[in-house]
């Protein structure tokens, strides 16, 4: 059966993107079944009753059947901040030391989110010391004035190989967890996650510099065994703190890769990075989590390594890097997936059917294996035009109609 569906969206911004009060009428045809297949051979009957998101995200994420695919679309502030003003979406407000946490709720609303994250710092971590350039709690100074959600470090806190100068955050400072009760409680509908940015390979070289910490691999590697115990050491402090909380899961964020490969040996990589991941993901899953890994690039060599240790979940998925639908059918019922639409390709430069080619085939192959959250393949930047964000998020909200 083939649905035509029509949805209008109303525009009342001023600027150069979009004239006061217009609207956009986006016409999607949808090929709707009476059922989901989440392989070749498993026809799954559609649920009457509707899941909220969390439970969709557990199902999926386990290979079990649900009412839809499961999507989330994550987006830089600058741009999340454009939308809402392009959408006219009022900002709701939850002040927790001097931020507000709510900022973008009524985006996420907006675009039907299925996840939502608390993170493994306070709110109020990062410090502007002059303007653009913000220092973080381990000491890293961060330059910020062109990618205002991360940015590049600056400094070399461990200029030599040793841990003297090195002065770990405190894991038990309550302001770390102060944001996280009320936003577990705005969200309980949505499958919660901790965020752990940075959490050891990329904290360790952003401590030491990248050439500086590979080098040390070869020539000095008992210094990087004991640095990224120390990493490792206050990540399960933290964890463990978090077992008073009420998530999901906890999100890990470590760059092992670039567009072409891993940036290290497989065998180093299983000597300094492999146990220490190990020790944090089994505390993740002692504690009934589940464990999400951000790695952008391809790493897949390592994929293997990475659910043999215990990852559900492997994110950005990048289709520039990794072939999607081999890699969806190797870990099939192993390994889930999250994000995998093109925000280097599709999404900034390519028209309405690129679009809807795009987002209908990670759908089908959802479909097919199951075990795959659709999202972005890394939060939006800014030159990704609304028009083709609303043809992607149109597609998703609608896929059963």
């Amino acid at each position: 059966m083939i649905a035509v569906i029509f949805v209008i969206v109303e525009h009342q911004t001023v600027g150069t993107l979009y004239p006061l009060a217009t609207f956009q009428i986006i016409v999607l045809t949808v090929q709707t079944n009476a059922s989901i297949f989440y392989g070749p051979d498993h026809r799954i009957q559609n649920q009457d009753t509707c899941m909220n998101e969390k439970q969709r995200v557990k199902d999926c994420i386990a290979f079990k059947k649900t009412d839809k695919i499961p999507w989330q679309i994550g987006y830089t502030t600058e741009l999340g901040s454009r939308i809402m003003e392009q959408l006219n979406l009022k900002e709701e407000r939850c002040m927790v030391l001097g931020k507000n946490i709510y900022k973008f709720n009524s985006l996420d609303a907006y675009f039907g989110n299925h996840l939502a994250f608390i993170r493994n710092r306070a709110v109020n971590s990062l410090k502007e010391i002059q303007p653009g350039f913000f220092r973080d709690e381990w000491g890293v100074v961060w330059d910020r004035r062109i990618d205002r959600d991360i940015g590049t470090p600056t400094n070399v806190v461990l200029e030599k190989p040793g841990l003297n100068n090195l002065q770990s955050p405190d894991p038990d400072d309550e302001a770390r967890y102060t944001h996280a009760a009320p936003i577990i409680e705005e969200n309980s509908h949505r499958y919660i996650l901790a965020k752990f940015s940075y959490s050891l390979f990329e904290r360790a070289w952003s401590l030491r510099g990248m050439e500086n910490l590979m080098t040390d691999f070869i020539l000095n590697p008992s210094f990087a065994h004991d640095l990224l115990d120390a990493i490792t050491d206050f990540n399960i402090a933290v964890l463990k703190n978090l077992e008073v909380f009420s998530i999901d899961g906890v999100y890990f964020g470590d760059d092992y890769g670039y567009q072409r490969g891993l940036l290290m040996s497989p065998d180093t990589w299983g000597i300094f990075i492999k146990p220490r991941l190990q020790r944090m993901y089994d505390k993740a899953h002692s504690q009934g989590r589940d464990v999400f890994i951000h790695s952008c690039g391809n790493i897949s060599e390592i994929l293997g390594d990475l659910s043999q240790i215990g990852v559900n979940v492997f994110n950005p998925f990048q289709p520039e890097a990794i072939d999607i639908e081999q890699t969806i059918r190797t870990f099939s019922k192993k390994l889930a997936f999250y994000g995998g639409i093109s925000i280097q390709k599709t999404l900034p430069f390519g028209c309405r059917e690129d679009i809807v080619k795009e987002t209908r085939n990670r759908l089908d192959l959802a479909k097919r294996f199951g075990g795959y959250i659709i999202s972005p393949s890394h939060d939006m930047p800014t030159d990704i035009p609304l028009d083709n964000i609303l043809t992607m998020h149109a597609l998703l909200l609608g896929q059963n109609s």
